[in-house]
């Protein structure tokens, strides 16, 4: 599949500026380097679930990371859909037969997926942008309705997200036979967006009171991609809304000499959740609908009895995904999978 490229270059005023490229990268959390190649970059925000893949050039690798590798415990990156570099460098003959000029490598490519929820690009190309700022680079966007119509300049997050979409709409009108996503609904792509962006901040409120901020993840479910969260019953949290919750339902069983804890995984509706607990919680709405639970050591009875009678799906009815596949925009010629809102 086409896949939507960025590049950064210097500006016609200006040289690059790779010491402070290399740490505004260096800064980033979720980068790492792909074991197979040290040029390629790949980003996983673990809050977000959003990931993409950076190829820098050599010097700016080397700049970067110093030319150490990749640490063994980190997942590789090796699935990047980033072109090789051969593809960029490409010798091209002139009509006369004679060699062009090799087109040299842009300091840094993007590649953004297509047809993911808007947010992925929305994150990809702030990260861009926050990369174009610090090293005083320009944008090139190379797709043939691009912003620029591939000059280089500053463009703005919308102008580049607005060319992802045109890109994905002519890939679809192109495509001569429907092509099948499934449909996230506004208000559930609100709610994982929001609330996963404020993760990092949800931490530093919470971290006196000793409350586990769940992630939230796109989950693989009856051919479907839905949200889903892994609640721990006995360990006070801040839980968002999704569409289902692995609990991990915590049971205490007795023995000859006192009792042993077990615990029980189980797939469960989060509307089911939420109906037990938000009684007993602080509700938010903002940023995303969520609940502060802090009674989990020493619950309600009321609590302990329904979370009891739950009867769920085994763990495995569920598996982490990706959003390959998954949008939150409409397309043109497409069949479309149309979901409502979430359950309650």
């Amino acid at each position: 599949m086409k896949s939507f490229d960025l590049f950064l270059v210097p500006s016609s005023e200006s040289a690059l500026a790779a010491d402070a490229v290399a740490e505004q990268l260096a800064r980033c959390p979720w980068l790492h380097q792909d074991r197979s190649d040290p040029t390629q970059l790949v980003y996983q925000n673990e809050d977000t679930s959003v990931t993409f893949f950076l190829l820098l050039d050599s010097a700016l690798a080397e700049n970067t990371f110093g030319g150490e590798g990749e640490d063994p415990d980190k997942p590789s990156g090796s699935t990047s859909v980033l072109p090789e570099g051969e593809d960029i460098e490409q010798e091209r003959l002139s009509e006369t037969g004679e060699e062009e000029a090799v087109m040299d490598v842009p300091p840094v490519t993007i590649n953004i997926p297509l047809f993911q929820p808007l947010e992925v690009a929305r994150e990809a190309i702030d990260f861009l942008l926050q990369l174009a700022e610090a090293g005083a680079l320009d944008t090139i966007d190379p797709q043939e309705a691009g912003a620029g119509r591939g000059e280089p300049g500053r463009y703005s997050n919308q102008e580049l997200l607005e060319s992802w979409l045109r890109t994905q709409d002519s890939i679809c009108r192109q495509a001569g036979t429907p092509v099948n996503f499934i449909r996230w609904s506004q208000e559930r792509s609100r709610n994982f967006f929001g609330y996963s962006r404020a993760c990092p901040q949800l931490r530093k409120q919470y971290e006196d009171e000793g409350l586990a901020v769940l992630q939230a993840q796109p989950a693989a479910y009856n051919d479907e991609v839905l949200s889903l969260c892994v609640w721990r019953s006995n360990v006070p949290a801040v839980i968002p809304l999704t569409d289902l919750v692995l609990l991990e339902r915590v049971r205490h069983k007795r023995r000859l000499f006192g009792t042993r804890e077990v615990i029980e995984e189980i797939i469960i509706p989060g509307g089911e959740l939420w109906r037990i607990l938000s009684p007993f919680s602080q509700v938010h709405n903002e940023p995303a609908r969520m609940l502060v639970f802090r009674d989990a050591a020493m619950p309600p009875s009321q609590v302990v009895n329904d979370l009891a009678e739950l009867k769920g799906e085994k763990s495995t009815a569920a598996k982490r995904t990706e959003f390959s596949g998954v949008i939150d925009f409409d397309l043109p010629s497409s069949s479309q999978e149309t979901e409502d809102g979430l359950d309650q």
